[in-house]
């Protein structure tokens, strides 16, 4: 008999095996379908899904059927603004950031790398501290994570990463998931671009559907995490059965995998500490009423296991050692295995479920306490669902009655949500600020004209692009919201000079382009552009004050060689910033010779890098009199470019460029170490240390945070005192970025360097900016100077500058002197110094020391 049974258990363990090969065989199989399946749906996805949130959830939900990923996240970056936008991220660590930030936040994180290096990255635990102690690598997340990561990209940039994890050991991913995910990635980049402009207005509905909105969003939750849960039994999701009853079905599911002879379930009263035995059953127990009555919460295993939150999975050994740390009570003799998991519920311990053993035959271990933690997330659920339904019955009337009021208020709101639709689909078209069409339509009108002159050889239209040339002085000045003004008056104006078939778009910011089509002749379009020019020309009403800014227009006629939108708007853009560089106000024809000028522009760009590597740029210096004796007391150092290929230039032919190509900063810092140098040798030379130079610096300086270092480190290299340097700056810098500014302002004041406030009267600034920012000197402006004996303006502007720079004890220098009348005047009018053609012309340093040898 005993080789029968024996026989009976190899053909049982035989069977066993081959049915489980079988099986793996069946879910390799499946395995593959899944994928071919899941592939067919995510194509399918990016050409049929109408909705940026919807495609991302779509698309987690296919890859989850195809890896592990339960912690999915995309984020965008935005190459402009340097930040990151988390569009959708599901972590089951919650340690993912919430919306937009700093890119430089990320630095040395994984989503950093894959940005920076343009490439899909299968991040091992070990991989990932090679990369940290290499310092490629810095923040990482959670350790020992696997972490896959592709990049989204769009016309060769890096415009986002998609990326799954795993905070499991037992999650691994693989080189075909990363070849997935980079599938994955192409479908999302495609959908994303064409959705993006519809999903950004999707959160424009009327604020009276937002209740409404969001319950029915909360509704969808609670459905999609219901489906998502795991289901062990119909039982858990039964709502009809009795709580006694669930308990003890809980109890036989748990008893058909594991030893559960000695069971029970626990609820925890947080407020009261009290713990209610609400379903047990033990063995060994002699009077279970007795042993399992409500008790208060003391040094039982169970009070541990609510304290800490945790499963607690206790052998003898471990039962013993608690009760040594004073954490538990003395265990009993017979307990050898102790397993108890919390029921918890909205991160809230609300009880404990707890199986035991008193035999040495039954040990539990990892596995049971995995199995048993499983299924105390679903009896947390229960018994608060249940809690839930009896409130649910006791308040049924009342619901019903408010199911009525708000059946009534519904239908309002769909009438209300039904005209945001119909607005949404008009805003997606236009421009919400001056309500014009917007780039994306203008753009597909061009291209449509475009394709029509290719038809139709006699048919021409004209492009005009339009700046507005003093726009950024009227946010300055009057604020962003006098801006807003200006731009919707604009509009209709320019909406009221076109023809009735002509097109006028917003591209944004201050910048508007006009499709002028069925042209009978060039003059038409010639016509209108001088109507434009004239128009904004004139002054407009904003906040009871009169605000001038004029437009450069840039036209441009249809020709062949144009293929798209795009090169159209590029050259007649060009012709725009033509009209600006000659005197803007105006309009100008493209033409091959402002690609000229570009290619000019490039070459100039590269000779003032050449000349920035030798130190071709040499200060000339003007000297500064006191007007009461017209002696010498300083200098202004101002630039000129001694150039091997150039000869001698002139300000006006670099500095423009220099300024736009941020060149100048560099360029400054040259004028003043060599004007230091210069100071220096003419001290050493004629034994004069009262004499100081005073140097212009771009305003992109004071924005920087190097600026009193640079300063500095010129005094130390060059060797003068810090008061013989004197530093300029106009208006426009006191305008923005002003604590930055005023903490360099405060550090060169620190150092000694005084600084003065160049072109005073022209620019924006206000009493408030003086009193603010720790200023030494106002230089007066030219523009006031300039015959000012003659002009009784003039005059009064330069009376009240120096009396409010006296009262704040400041000096004056009074700018572009060039005749004894005004010398005198602005004695006369207590300005203490004076600089200009009158006195001196700008001199090379060589002059200068013959100058201050006579002197």
């Amino acid at each position: 008999m005993p080789r029968l049974v024996s026989a009976s258990n190899t053909l049982n363990q035989r069977h066993d095996e081959l049915s489980g090969e079988l099986e793996r065989l069946r879910a390799s199989y499946q395995n593959l379908q899944d994928r071919h399946t899941a592939l067919f749906k995510l194509n399918k996805l990016s050409q049929e899904c109408t909705e940026l949130n919807s495609f991302f959830e779509q698309v987690h939900q296919v890859i989850s059927g195809l890896m592990v990923a339960k912690n999915f996240y995309v984020v965008m970056y935005d190459q402009t603004l340097a930040t990151l936008e988390f569009v959708y991220h599901v972590d089951e660590e919650d340690t993912m950031p919430i919306g937009t930030i700093p890119y430089d936040k990320l630095k040395g994180s994984m989503t950093h790398y894959v940005i920076e290096t343009g490439q899909a990255m299968l991040a091992t635990p070990e991989l990932i501290s090679g990369y940290v102690e290499q310092g490629i690598l810095g923040h990482v997340g959670a350790v020992g994570m696997d972490w896959l990561g592709v990049p989204l990209i769009h016309e060769g940039y890096v415009i986002g990463v998609m990326a799954v994890q795993s905070y499991s050991e037992s999650t691994r991913y693989l080189e075909q998931d990363k070849e997935l995910l980079m599938f994955t990635a192409q479908h999302v980049v495609t959908a994303m671009l064409r959705l993006q402009d519809r999903e950004r207005l999707q959160h424009a509905v009327s604020s009276r559907t937002s209740e409404l909105m969001e319950q029915i969003r909360e509704r969808e939750r609670a459905e999609l995490l219901q489906e998502s849960l795991y289901r062990i039994s119909e039982l858990t999701n039964d709502a009809s059965i009795e709580i006694d009853k669930f308990y003890s079905q809980v109890h036989n599911i748990i008893g058909q995998l594991i030893n559960a002879s000695n069971f029970f379930i626990t609820k925890y009263d947080k407020e009261s500490e009290t713990i209610d035995f609400v379903y047990y059953v033990d063995l060994a127990a002699i009077n279970l009423a007795k042993d399992f009555q409500p008790q208060k919460l003391s040094d039982q295993f169970l009070a541990h296991v609510i304290r800490t939150g945790k499963t607690q999975l206790l052998s003898q050994q471990d039962m013993q050692q608690l009760h040594n740390q004073g954490k538990a009570k003395k265990p009993q003799q017979e307990t050898h295995s102790w397993l108890g998991v919390p029921l918890v519920y909205s991160d809230e311990v609300i009880g404990v479920m707890v199986v035991q053993s008193y035999h040495e035959s039954t040990i539990y271990d990892e596995n049971d306490a995995e199995l048993m933690n499983f299924v105390s997330h679903h009896v947390s659920t229960s018994i608060k669902r249940r809690e839930v339904l009896d409130n649910e019955r006791q308040s049924h009337e009342l619901l019903e009655q408010q199911v009525k009021l708000r059946t009534i208020a519904l239908e309002e709101e769909i009438r209300q949500r039904k005209q945001a639709e119909k607005m949404l689909t008009h805003n997606a078209s236009h421009d919400s600020l001056t309500g014009l069409p917007n780039r994306v339509v203008f753009n597909d009108l061009l291209n449509r004209a475009i394709a029509s002159v290719k038809r139709h050889r006699r048919e021409e239209f004209a492009v005009l692009f339009l700046d507005l040339d003093r726009f950024k002085m009227v946010n300055d000045s009057l604020g962003h919201h006098a801006g807003d003004m200006l731009l919707r008056i604009v509009a209709k104006q320019l909406k009221q000079i076109i023809r009735d078939k002509d097109i006028v778009a917003r591209l944004g910011g201050d910048e508007f382009v006009i499709l002028i089509e069925d042209l009978d002749n060039k003059d038409e379009a010639y016509e209108i552009a001088e109507r434009i020019t004239f128009a904004l020309s004139r002054p407009f009403e904003l906040e009871n004050q009169q605000v001038f800014i004029g437009t450069s227009v840039g036209l441009l006629f249809s020709d062949p060689r144009y293929k798209d939108a795009d090169t159209m708007l590029r050259d007649a853009d060009t012709a725009m910033y033509y009209a600006k560089d000659n005197g803007k106000g105006r309009y100008e024809e493209f033409d091959a010779s402002m690609h000229q000028k570009i290619q000019d522009d490039l070459v100039l760009e590269a000779d003032i890098r050449e000349a920035l590597r030798h130190h071709e740029f040499i200060p000339y210096f003007q000297p500064i009199v006191r007007l009461a004796t017209n002696e010498i007391v300083g200098f202004e150092a101002l630039a000129r470019w001694k150039s091997p290929k150039r000869g001698l230039v002139y300000p006006g032919v670099f500095i423009p460029l220099a300024e736009e190509t941020k060149l100048v900063m560099a360029i400054d810092l040259q004028i003043i170490e060599a004007s230091c140098r210069q100071i220096k040798q003419w001290k050493n030379l004629n034994q004069q240390d009262n004499l100081y130079v005073s140097c212009n610096l771009f305003c992109d300086h004071f924005f920087t945070q190097t600026l009193a270092d640079d300063i500095k480190n010129i005094l130390q290299v060059t060797g003068i005192k810090p008061e013989q340097l004197r530093i300029e700056l106009t208006e426009r810098a006191l305008l923005e970025e002003t604590d930055v500014v005023l903490a360099n302002m405060q550090a060169l004041k620190q150092l000694g360097v005084k600084i003065l406030l160049d072109d005073f009267g022209t620019g924006y600034s206000s009493l408030s900016y003086l009193h603010r920012f720790p200023i030494d000197v106002l230089k007066i402006d030219r523009s006031f100077v300039d015959r000012a004996s003659t002009k009784v303006t003039n005059k009064a502007i330069i009376k009240t500058i120096i009396d409010l720079a006296t009262n704040l004890k400041m000096a004056t220098i009074g700018e572009g002197v060039e005749q004894n009348a005004d010398a005198e005047l602005l004695a006369q009018m207590g300005c203490m110094y004076g600089q200009g053609y009158y006195f001196h012309k700008p001199l090379p340093a060589m002059k200068i020391q013959k100058l201050i040898q006579l002197d």
